[in-house]
């Protein structure tokens, strides 16, 4: 499996496996990736069902 290879904090390369279909992991793909919003979905529809409100 790939990896993902961004550069970190440190300056070195990520290590960790890449999301099947990408190029990059769940860490660096960002918060608009498909990845990143199926992820904030599932996680929304979770609180809702616990009946937790996002505050603005």
């Amino acid at each position: 499996m790939a990896k993902c290879g961004a550069r970190t904090k440190t300056g070195g390369r990520c290590q960790r496996k890449v999301v099947t279909g990408t190029s990059r992991c769940p860490v660096h793909q960002g918060a608009w990736s498909a990845y990143g919003v199926a992820q904030r979905k599932e996680k929304e529809a979770q609180a809702k069902k616990r009946g937790i409100r996002k505050k603005r």
